[in-house]
């Protein structure tokens, strides 16, 4: 048996460290350790503050406290069953969708049963954020084009920070960043952003179109995870432009006027979960990209600052503090962006 520590939300506002035994491997089987996890502050925050629509959904089975929160981490690989799929062997240093745990058993076939070898250069630090920026990466994905397009990001949460950074390095150009909190600004600019707006000024729709030399822009991504925003992200688009939800809007929005505001002005609005996006059936939509090409790609461009990380990550955690960092992330958001969990 192999003992590992993992933390788990067991009830709303409550999180706990508990320790767990973990068998060796099956021959379908990898046990992967996390060295570092990171902390996806919408979904984390949707179950700590027991808000997820998930929760009181009978068909999720996993979606109930305790919940094991997180899906991104990074470490080695500690063992291999015989039959596993890749070429993994014992000490690979690995990318994978982890909870916040110190080593997870992963089995084939399971939705989360998926690990990327990272290159050579990227420390699991850095790499413990990859799966989480494919939330945001989905957007570049989706709208095709990007080389030259302007785009604004409405929303600067570390959803909302991928997508402005992955926009930067898919060419798009001047990218924007809006939010009304000014460290997220801040950490907006700092990672290569032309602009940012507060969104808590008058005439955002104005700034924008000033700051661009055009009615708005081209590419609109709203990762505010608030229904109601994602008219104010149709505003803000140019005639004919497109419009992308990475933030998952959990509710429904009132008072949108399709025939002016969308119909009228040729405006596409569409959805970029980060999953559904690159499974297989929606591949067609998403070129030649699947999950594994996407996950490859963001761990390159990390690794070689392509993709920068730069005002991203503001605090680093042992696993007993996971609670302050909801606590953080959900009431302090001048102070709060990026967290990473250390588990070794």
């Amino acid at each position: 048996m192999n003992t590992a520590r993992q933390a788990v939300i067991t009830e709303p506002y409550k999180v706990a460290v508990r320790e767990v035994q973990l068998p060796d491997p099956a021959p379908n089987q990898i046990l992967v350790g996390a060295e570092y996890s990171g902390v996806s502050a919408g979904t984390e925050l949707a179950v700590y503050t027991g808000s997820h629509q998930w929760l009181k959904d009978p068909a999720m089975t996993d979606w109930k406290f305790p919940f094991k929160s997180g899906y991104s981490a990074a470490g080695r690989v500690l063992k291999v069953g015989k039959d596993f799929p890749g070429g993994f062997q014992e000490g690979d240093r690995v990318s994978f969708p982890g909870n916040h745990a110190s080593a997870e058993l992963l089995t084939v076939g399971h939705e989360r049963c998926r690990v990327w070898k990272m290159p050579d250069t990227l420390t699991s630090e850095k790499a413990a954020v990859a799966v989480i920026a494919r939330y945001g990466f989905g957007a570049s994905v989706r709208v095709g084009l990007t080389l030259g397009r302007s785009c604004a990001v409405l929303g600067l949460g570390i959803i909302g920070q991928f997508a402005l950074r992955c926009a930067i390095a898919a060419g798009m150009s001047p990218v924007v960043g809006i939010d009304s909190v000014v460290m997220r600004r801040e950490a907006a600019l700092k990672a290569g952003a032309d602009f940012v707006i507060d969104q808590s000024t008058p005439d955002v729709k104005g700034q924008l179109a000033a700051l661009l030399g055009a009615k708005g822009a081209e590419v609109v991504i709203d990762a505010t995870g608030v229904p109601a925003a994602i008219p104010t992200a149709m505003s803000y688009a140019v005639d004919a432009g497109q419009v992308v939800v990475v933030g998952s809007p959990r509710g429904k929005a009132a008072d949108v006027n399709f025939y002016d505001d969308l119909h009228r002005r040729y405006i596409e609005v569409t959805g970029a979960h980060g999953n559904m996006l690159f499974e297989p059936a929606h591949t067609r939509l998403a070129g030649a990209w699947d999950i594994h090409k996407a996950q490859h790609w963001l761990l390159r461009m990390i690794a070689s600052g392509r993709l920068s990380l730069d005002g991203l990550v503001t605090h680093t955690l042992p696993p007993e503090q996971l609670g302050d960092a909801y606590e953080g992330l959900l009431k302090d958001k001048e102070n709060w962006l990026g967290v990473v969990i250390k588990w070794v």
